[in-house]
């Protein structure tokens, strides 16, 4: 590291907002440690009007900021776990994983009216979101819903919808509550039921292994219970050996030793609607991933 610890991150308002959190939480353990925020332009930020699954998943949105972490232009970098692939470079690690805020998703609705669940939404509206995950969940519990693909930043998707695109809006709430716009929400969506992201809410840093002399500043930021069931979540994609664009969400929770973990998946074309859940301590669970994966990988291939 130089005198200075450089941080990568993603330009857009969002992802600037998680980086400075990590800035001010680093700042707050070290008072006299210099850190610079370094923006990245990502594939993914080049084009926000093609649908992710056919730009080649969410590992757009890192593989830029990636290069120049192995290049030594940064020191680590920052990401939205959610876009993180199962297939990091090699040379790297994830040495911290934060408490997400929320891993829930959530609907913005233009009227400005509250909605206790999905079922209470006004039927036959037009809701938008270019998530398959979020696609096959919908046409699953509310198939009268017409869904619209969107692109773009969280304050682009909620103006195009306020100015009549779409009924509705779909996005995750911790993006919300980071950019203060919580307020907004007109429906939390019920995570056992619309399953979220693997890795969903989590911010996690990314530091090349040769770089130890960092550990002792990031590693304080690990948060260990967000680890443990954000690495049951991922060991789902990892298994299966599947881009991260496929439909596909995973839900972990843990009470005592008790770990439970819900699954939803479809072929690519949103054909098929699959759900399964399991349960387990430590050692057990993880043999039940394995199978479940298996599971996943026999349906949709």
């Amino acid at each position: 590291m130089s005198q200075t610890l450089k941080i990568g991150t993603r330009q857009s308002t969002l992802a600037l907002q998680q980086a400075t959190t990590i800035q001010t939480r680093l700042k707050t353990q070290f008072p006299d440690l210099k850190i610079e925020l370094i923006p990245i332009t990502t594939a993914g930020d080049h084009n926000q009007t093609q649908p992710l699954h056919e730009l080649g998943g969410k590992g757009v949105f890192i593989k830029a900021i990636e290069e120049e972490l192995l290049k030594g232009s940064i020191d680590c970098a920052v990401h939205c776990l959610k876009d993180v692939t199962t297939t990091l470079e090699d040379q790297t690690e994830l040495i911290a994983f934060c408490p997400a805020e929320a891993v829930t998703d959530c609907i913005i609705m233009t009227n400005g009216q509250s909605y206790s669940s999905l079922a209470d939404l006004p039927t036959g509206i037009t809701l938008a979101t270019s998530s398959l995950r979020r696609q096959i969940l919908l046409k699953e519990y509310r198939p009268d819903i017409t869904i619209k693909p969107i692109r773009g930043n969280i304050d682009t998707r909620i103006q195009k919808c306020q100015n009549g695109y779409a009924d509705a809006l779909m996005l995750a709430t911790a993006g919300l509550i980071r950019l203060q716009r919580e307020n907004e929400i007109s429906l939390i969506c019920d995570p056992n039921q619309i399953i979220p992201a693997p890795g969903q809410g989590v911010v996690v840093i990314q530091k090349k292994r040769s770089d130890s002399h960092l550990n002792p500043f990031l590693e304080i930021l690990n948060d260990k219970l967000q680890q443990e069931l954000a690495l049951y979540e991922q060991a789902v994609i990892k298994s299966i050996g599947l881009s991260c664009d496929y439909p596909l969400g995973v839900y972990a929770t843990k009470q005592a030793n008790r770990v439970s973990l819900t699954a939803c998946w479809s072929d690519k074309a949103c054909k098929t609607f699959n759900k399964h859940v399991i349960h387990g301590n430590t050692p057990i669970i993880k043999e039940k991933i394995r199978d479940l994966s298996h599971q996943i990988k026999a349906s949709i291939t």
